[in-house]
């Protein structure tokens, strides 16, 4: 099957990174896959091409591009059309769905990677463009039922399906841990969204320990004046971009997000995929990756510091032993529902659906 891959930028993410694993897994299945990037490409290029995939750009800069970036992709389809466009991304799952306008019988896909991906401006342009995509699939049970219950996705052309987790790549430390510092490993952009001052507040209530925070954003310098006011400086370490991920998770004791909303949580099964027991807030799609409550981590509620450090303290206390059964569970729970395998055959299945023509 010609699959084509439209995304919004490609970029050091947590929806890149998906959207990458997913095209090589297909690519080695048999499947032809193109990704086309609204921006620049930033990352994963050369990755992409060893792996056989095509990856083009339409050169857009702002949003007032986007008409020259939609004669680009309509130039693609024409000279090599797909039997499925999937769209990734809002201004990329626009794009590709005004592409229908032009040609009717193409198949499209748009998947949203966050509960809201933006404002209500970007929710009515979601609406107004709703009958051009067959099918419109998001990644986790909460995110489907925000964008159905607000009318922004149509019910019955609205599936979830969730990010797919390399297991090969993201596994359990071959030999335990044995280090005096118990090491908490957060990932994340240094945004809003991820509430890291709740983070931080909560760290300061847990007496040992050192945390390290993978990832940058514009709050990167604030966060870290927050730590020297609150007395962390020597406990807590900012990595930036890391691009040794998974042995990152590997060198850690357990993982913690403080998130204050999350589509999904990509890293929270990243870690749970490498063993670790794992303390999350309760903010969307992570209390549906860490499932029942205190088997593979604990759930605790969102921008609340102190509940969040008491998680983090039993955790800390626990058994060696006792912790790395709680990681067990999580891995076995990626496993069984997460792996990207699995995600990957369900795709097929969707693609099949929809180039049979069994959605208009």
């Amino acid at each position: 099957m010609r699959i084509d891959y439209v995304i919004t930028g490609l970029d050091v993410g947590g929806a890149e990174f998906q959207v990458v694993a997913l095209a090589e897994t297909l690519a080695r299945r048999g499947h032809r896959l193109r990704v086309i990037s609204l921006l620049r490409p930033a990352a994963f290029v050369e990755r992409l091409e060893q792996a056989g995939i095509a990856v083009h750009s339409l050169g857009m800069r702002r949003a007032l591009h986007l008409p020259l970036a939609l004669y680009r992709l309509l130039r693609l389809c024409k000279k090599s059309p797909p039997d499925i466009i999937h769209g990734h991304m809002v201004h990329a799952n626009l794009l590709v769905r005004l592409t229908r306008l032009f040609f009717p019988a193409l198949k499209v896909i748009t998947t949203a990677h966050s509960i809201r991906e933006g404002g209500r401006c970007r929710d009515w342009a979601y609406r107004l463009t709703a009958p051009l995509s067959q099918l419109n699939t998001t990644i986790s049970a909460a995110a489907t039922r925000r964008f159905i219950e607000e009318k922004v996705f149509l019910p019955e052309r609205t599936r979830t399906v969730y990010n797919g987790i390399d297991t090969g790549l993201f596994h359990p430390a071959e030999k335990p841990r044995n280090s005096p510092d118990f090491t908490w490993l957060a990932v994340g952009r240094l945004a809003a969204q991820k509430d890291y001052p709740t983070l931080l507040a909560a760290f300061a209530q847990v007496p040992d320990g050192r945390l390290l925070i993978a990832g940058q954003g514009p709050l990167s310098a604030q966060l870290q004046a927050r730590c020297g006011r609150l007395g962390l400086a020597e406990r807590v370490r900012f990595l930036g971009v890391r691009l040794d991920i998974a042995e990152l998770y590997r060198s850690a004791d357990a993982f913690v997000l403080s998130s204050a909303s999350e589509g999904y949580g990509l890293v929270v099964a990243e870690a749970m995929a490498s063993g670790l027991p794992v303390v999350v807030t309760d903010c969307g799609g992570p209390a549906e990756i860490v499932g029942r409550q205190g088997e593979a981590g604990l759930l605790v509620a969102a921008q609340d510091p102190a509940a969040l450090a008491r998680a983090m303290n039993l955790v800390a206390a626990m058994p060696a032993a006792a912790r790395r059964a709680m990681g067990q569970k999580g891995r076995e729970r990626i496993e069984g529902q997460f792996s990207l395998q699995a995600i990957a055959s369900q795709w097929e299945g969707l693609y099949a659906e929809v180039a049979g023509g069994q959605r208009g």
